[in-house]
Order: C-alpha cells, then sequence, then structure tokens
C-alpha cells in the first residue's frame, strides 16, 4: 500500500510541475514573446520594399526596446496591407548596417554584422494577395562586408 501512496504522489508531483511549465509557456507567448509593433515602439524605418503586386510590404526598422534593460537592433517586418497583418521576420542586436533586396519571391538580407547574431523567425513567410491567394517569401541572408557601401 505504501508503494502505491509513493507512486501517486510522484505522478501527482510531476503532473503538477508538467501543468506549470505548459502554463508558464503559454504566459510567455502572449506577453513577452510578441513584440509591440514597429509603428508603436520606438522604431524609425530605414527601408521599405514592396512586391510587384503590392499585396506585400517589407519594413527596416532600427528599434530600441525595454525600459529597465534596452534593447537596440534592426527588425525586419513583412506587412499585408490588405489585411493589415504585420509578421516579425528578423531581428539583430547592435547597429550591423542591413539592407533588403526584394526580388520575385525572394528577400535577400545583406549585412556587415556576425551571422550568429541575427534571429530569423522563419525561412519562409506566407502573406495572400488581392485575390487571396496564398505566396511565400523565402529569406536569405547574405554576410557582406560591403553591405552598406554607397
Amino acid at each position: 500500500m505504501q508503494i502505491f501512496k509513493r507512486m501517486a504522489l510522484i505522478i501527482a508531483a510531476a503532473g503538477v510541475t508538467f501543468g506549470l511549465i505548459v502554463i508558464s509557456i503559454v504566459v510567455y507567448q502572449y506577453t513577452i514573446m510578441a513584440p509591440d509593433l514597429p509603428h508603436a515602439g520606438d522604431c524609425q524605418l530605414q527601408q521599405l520594399e514592396q512586391t510587384q503586386d503590392r499585396a506585400a510590404e517589407v519594413h527596416t526598422y532600427q528599434c530600441t526596446r525595454g525600459s529597465e534593460t534596452t534593447w537596440q537592433g534592426t527588425e525586419i517586418w513583412l506587412y499585408e496591407p490588405l489585411t493589415e497583418e504585420w509578421q516579425r521576420m528578423l531581428t539583430v542586436a547592435g547597429e550591423p548596417c542591413v539592407r533588403i533586396r526584394l526580388n520575385e519571391r525572394r528577400l535577400t538580407v545583406s549585412h556587415a554584422g556576425n551571422k550568429l547574431d541575427f534571429n530569423l523567425a522563419e525561412p519562409v513567410f506566407i502573406y495572400k494577395d488581392k485575390e487571396g491567394t496564398s505566396h511565400s517569401l523565402a529569406v536569405a541572408i547574405d554576410n557582406q562586408a560591403t553591405a552598406c557601401d554607397d
């Protein structure tokens, strides 16, 4: 009988621990993980590119976020004017030079910084055109020391 009580206690403790972890992850995703949109934060637009059909725009912002511990860096966002939806594509801390070039269904991000500093949310992003057809936009990161030489 003692063994069953111990097993039940261990299983209950494991269940409570698992439940707390799941709740923590959900709270994190809805509070911290989703940042403010760039126009709601302290961000300055650096570059804007549009798809040929104007169904999507790619914005590059220089942002400062946080109150106590501030984060500064570059953020790249995909915006769909038709649905007014924003998707954060990429962030990079610091102030490396970042330039974007949009060709058909490929976004090339050229930069002079360290590739390890880049946080790419996904390698491919989906957006819809005016007819509701889904299109993909692949992201390629190109490390060039001369990314910002004009």
